[in-house]
């Protein structure tokens, strides 16, 4: 029964460090309404890019 109670509680504490890490992933991304910096002289993606 102990190692029921363990493996279950692991099980948990370990759900709880991927929630916290997605959440910060999903926060993080919302502060950043873009990875692109503006600067298209040095992109490798310039001629792809919707900016003009």
């Amino acid at each position: 029964m102990k190692e029921i109670i363990l493996t279950v509680a692991v099980i948990a504490v370990l759900l709880l460090i991927v929630a916290a890490a997605v959440i910060t992933l999903v926060r993080d991304k919302k502060k950043t309404a873009s990875s692109c910096g503006g600067k298209c002289s040095g992109c490798p993606y310039c001629g792809s890019c919707g900016k003009k």
